[in-house]
């Protein structure tokens, strides 16, 4: 049977349930129904991703890090209560990702893009650096701090390093209470985007746990996932673009490249 132009758009945008089998047979996948944007309202908090660690990381974790910024920008144009986010110590290397692959960031709203660093734009009374390594857990967030997330994806090369940055700079350090809401079987440090959406949710629910188990990836709660990852990846199956979105709405850059601070 010949499909027509109109007859395909139909079967592409149909949305009865019934349709379902022939859009299958057919080799033609129903479109998702676009969720609607939910009405925000502005938080007093304060985020910085930390791009001081530039000259730190190979080409391939400078585009690691441009895709997880990408995924913190769109997590924070999606919530309901969305901060203020800001690009601190945004260096050549970073730029330089950005203004070729992800041009359309000349129209992001409601962030920063700074190339001088966090300690020149607050005051340092304000300034908490989030980081596995601390000994302090927060509780909750506070409207008059402003929270750090570092901005680097080193396969564990650097060890302590946002730590030790912190405590040189004579800033207070503190990690997310992860050990007291859920059990990891994996190591503490999350990829960027996912401390970002971690905070964003919490401010949304009010709640650690929930937000945790929302936004972690499965495979850090049980050895079952860890080995099904790994055999996949043995077998060279494995998608390493399963935390980046497919699409991002609202005309934001797409930006399809793996997440590898796991």
């Amino acid at each position: 049977m010949e499909l027509g132009i109109s007859t395909f758009t139909c079967l592409k945008f149909a949305v009865y349930v019934d349709n379902d089998y022939h859009l299958d047979s057919l080799g033609l996948v129903q479109l998702p129904l676009k969720k609607p944007k939910p009405k925000q309202i502005a938080s007093n908090i304060r985020v910085v991703i930390d791009l001081s660690f530039d000259s730190l990381m190979t080409d391939m974790e400078i585009t690691s890090v441009s895709s997880q910024l990408t995924r913190c920008y769109a997590a924070n144009r999606s919530t309901s209560r969305p901060v203020n986010l800001f690009f601190t110590s945004y260096g050549q290397r970073i730029q330089n990702r950005f203004d070729t692959k992800i041009q359309s960031h000349i129209n992001w709203k409601d962030v920063i893009f700074d190339t001088k660093s966090y300690l020149e734009r607050f005051d340092k009374n304000d300034l908490v650096y989030l980081t596995a390594d601390a000994t302090d857990v927060i509780d909750e967030l506070n409207e008059n701090k402003v929270y750090i997330i570092g901005g680097i994806v080193d396969k564990n090369r650097h060890k302590n390093l946002c730590y030790d940055k912190a405590k040189e700079e004579n800033i207070a350090t503190a990690q997310l209470p992860i050990e007291n809401c859920i059990k990891l079987t994996t190591r503490k440090v999350l990829a960027i985007n996912h401390v970002f959406e971690i905070l964003v949710r919490w401010l949304e629910c009010k709640d650690w746990q929930k937000a945790f188990l929302e936004v972690i990836p499965q495979r850090k709660f049980n050895d079952e996932g860890k080995k099904k990852r790994r055999i996949r990846k043995n077998a060279g199956t494995i998608d390493l673009k399963d935390d980046i979105p497919d699409t991002v709405q609202d005309g934001l850059a797409k930006e399809y490249e793996p997440s590898e601070q796991m």
